[in-house]
């Protein structure tokens, strides 16, 4: 058997083939019916003298029978059966048709050959499938239509098993007809088909001539082979099966280096010919306004959202991080082409912004580099995300808000000395995208603290009804990562939205988030009281820190030395002879809690006496400035040379640290008394106490600047301990290549 045409696969592809197969068997069986009455006519006629004429009812009734008998042969297709029951009937000789008869079965074979060239006819060549897509499409068919595809095995076998040949498949005269003529024209088609399926290679010099014609004449026709071309690049690197719906193009790109142009070519001409064609300008809020079309042409509005589609598959194709195992100059291209095409997509924003559905893929993939890929990149997507926040509507900003908070939350579970970096300019970035419009952002902000306190109320409800095993379980609901990078990032976000500096900028107007911060300390507050352990003391220290930040940006006077304080009357320093181990110092900067090996040691009392004088040191700090100061710092003034007077037989490093912050409060509280005894105000006169000392700095007091030197000798031992770190695991990267 031939192979199978090129007219019989597009037939195949235009959807009618169940009906096409159900004519023509019918009309197979009406021509067999036909060439049974005329051999029963004809067997009449010879066989006249010797019938009765009784029996013609009889004659007619089996001529009908038989007549039935060859039709349910002709539609289920065996023929062997039918035509020995005729070879039995009329003899060996055969049947003897009529001229009449000869044109009847014609008519009957033009009609299927016309209907054949109609359904070629009608499709175009877009339509046409090759191999690969007849055989996904007839995997699909087998899977979502089992009942077709059955039948289809049963009757047309050929269609499952195109381009093969089958010597053992039996036909009927018909078929074997129209194979015979398919034979001589099928050379003709593979070789048309050979070359549909030659792809045009795209090399540095028409790749020149587009660019020439986008930037000189501002061609769509130009633009539309480049998105074409770079449509095919984009899905370069995937199975012809995966293109076979549409995504293959007639180009093919073979170079590296033409690769790159071409990417970089599509990315950055693009915007350039569409706003010459369909122009927008800038509002003053910052919003996009559309311009009328020069030219008002729909297929260029089509082919935008194509090639947004296909600019968003590359985006989510190229490596967002560097290889270890690939060569250095292929990563910065691949790591600089993935810059290229987030920076180059924003451009396209002001055409895309009335697809929804375009934004919301656009503004998943931007989350996913911004919460996954190496820092350029998250800087680089995050930047994209903000001018979609800042171009969009009211509906877009709080898409964006939502969303990048939700992104926000699984990495922070993940939390460890290389992914901390990472986390902290996530968080950042996020706090600063909720400062742009506070308005918007506090009811998303009300709703998200409001979660962090429901799940706060929850654990002490179950931590107190619970036995001893549930109180564990409660408490690790809060005491972990996650929660405390929230606390922390929303104090940054108060922080900076309701700063000092901000309410200046707004001519004395508050901000919408300030009411936010009493809800949020409530929360942290509640926190550090939960299980006052001395493991977690660390995570104590995270949260103090991040109502710090909300002391020294906005001036709201939150009380925290209670909860430092108490850390000088837990067990850890009520010993006086805690055990000498050798245990490398903790940085409380990566732990919240700290190993079991690390309670009741000498080196862990040393770690908390250093890490409690600077965060105490700190906090007075942050309200050296306040007139009051002399009067707020006095209990702990008092509880600090109580608890030295107790513990002399302690730690020597702890007591010398605590005996010099002692030194440096007493300083500045001094340095307060005598800068506040030439005021004329009375502690009722509101506007001058604010005035007062407004003009100072906190490093030109005392305890600020002893703080600002202990920062410095902080921030460069941490820079030694990072240095190490990184020289010891590109010693341990060597030896693993090695």
């Amino acid at each position: 058997m031939a192979k199978t045409s090129k007219a019989f696969k597009k037939f195949a592809s235009s959807g009618k083939l169940k009906d096409q197969i159900a004519n023509r068997r019918s009309k197979q069986q009406s021509k067999r019916k036909q060439d049974d009455r005329k051999a029963q006519r004809q067997k009449q006629r010879g066989n006249a003298d010797e019938s009765d004429l009784e029996g013609e009812g009889e004659d007619d009734e089996d001529d009908e029978r038989e007549a039935r008998k060859v039709g349910d042969a002709g539609v289920g297709g065996k023929a062997g059966g039918v035509a020995k029951t005729v070879d039995e009937l009329f003899g060996k000789g055969g049947l003897d048709i009529e001229a009449g008869d000869e044109s009847e079965l014609e008519e009957l074979n033009s009609e299927d050959e016309d209907e054949d060239e109609d359904s070629e006819g009608g499709d175009g060549e877009e339509d046409l499938l090759d191999e690969q897509a007849m055989k996904k499409a007839m995997k699909d068919l087998q899977k979502n239509d089992p009942e077709f595809f059955k039948y289809l095995k049963e009757n047309d076998e050929e269609l499952l098993d195109f381009g093969k040949s089958k010597g053992k498949a039996k036909q009927d005269d018909e078929d074997e007809e129209m194979d015979s003529d398919d034979e001589n024209v099928e050379d003709e088609d593979m070789e048309e088909e050979e070359e549909e399926r030659k792809k045009i290679s795209v090399n540095g010099k028409m790749l020149r001539g587009w660019q020439e014609g986008m930037l000189k004449q501002h061609s769509i026709r130009s633009l539309r082979k480049t998105l074409l071309a770079f449509r095919a690049a984009a899905h370069m690197n995937e199975d012809d099966g995966d293109q076979g719906s549409g995504l293959d193009t007639k180009y093919s790109i073979d170079s590296a280096q033409v690769f790159n142009k071409l990417v970089v070519t599509a990315l950055k001409y693009t915007p350039v010919v569409v706003a010459h064609h369909f122009p927008y300008k800038t509002l003053a809020n910052g919003r996009i306004k559309l311009q009328q079309p020069k030219t008002p042409n729909q297929s260029l509005n089509r082919l935008i959202l194509s090639h947004f589609s296909t600019l968003l598959h590359l985006i989510k194709s190229l490596p967002t991080t560097p290889s270890s195992l690939s060569s250095g100059s292929t990563d910065e291209d691949a790591g600089s082409l993935l810059l290229v095409a987030i920076n180059e997509s924003t451009k396209l924003l002001p055409w895309i912004m009335g697809a929804r559905k375009h934004l919301r893929a656009y503004l998943k993939v931007l989350l996913e580099l911004w919460g996954s890929a190496s820092d350029q990149v998250r800087i680089a997507a995050f930047l994209a995300v903000r001018k979609l926040f800042v171009i969009g509507d009211d509906a877009v900003k709080d898409l964006c808000l939502r969303n990048i908070y939700r992104s926000l939350l699984p990495p922070l579970r993940n939390t460890t000395p290389h992914t901390l970096p990472s986390l902290n300019l996530m968080k950042n970035t996020a706090s600063e995208l909720y400062q742009l419009s506070p308005s918007l952002s506090y009811q998303h902000a009300f709703g998200f603290i409001r979660m962090l306190a429901v799940h706060l109320r929850n654990v002490i409800r179950s931590s107190t009804s619970g036995g001893s095993g549930g109180n564990q379980e409660a408490f690790k609901n809060v005491y972990n990562w996650q929660f405390v990078h929230c606390i922390d990032f929303w104090s940054q976000v108060l922080a900076g939205s309701a700063s000092i500096q901000t309410q200046k900028d707004n001519g004395g107007l508050e901000s919408p988030l300030k009411p936010l911060i009493f809800p949020l300390t409530q929360i942290s507050l509640g926190v550090i009281r939960l299980l006052p352990s001395s493991r977690y003391f660390p995570l104590r220290f995270h949260i103090l820190q991040s109502l710090m930040r909300i002391i020294q940006k906005t001036g709201v006077y939150i009380p925290l030395a209670p909860f430092l304080l108490e850390i000088l009357d837990s067990s850890e320093f009520k010993r006086s002879n805690p055990k000498k181990v050798t245990l490398k110092p903790l940085d409380f900067e990566y732990i919240i809690r700290s190993p079991a090996a690390y309670p009741k040691t000498r080196i862990f009392q040393e770690g908390l006496g250093e890490e409690l004088v600077f965060l105490l040191g700190e906090y007075h700090s942050l309200i050296s400035l306040n007139i009051a100061f002399p009067e707020i710092v006095l209990p702990v003034l008092i509880t600090l040379k109580r608890h030295i007077k107790k513990s002399q037989a302690g730690s020597p490093k702890v007591v010398s640290q605590l005996k010099t912050l002692i030194d440096k409060l007493e300083s500045t509280k001094t340095w307060i008394e005598q800068k506040r005894r030439n005021v004329s105000f009375a502690p009722r006169d509101r506007a001058e106490i604010d005035k007062f000392l407004e003009n100072e700095v906190v490093e030109s007091s005392p305890i600020g600047n002893w703080i600002r030197l202990q920062k410095k000798i902080r921030e460069k031992r941490r820079a030694e301990i990072e240095k190490s770190f990184r020289e010891r695991q590109g010693a341990g990267d060597d030896d693993d290549s090695e």
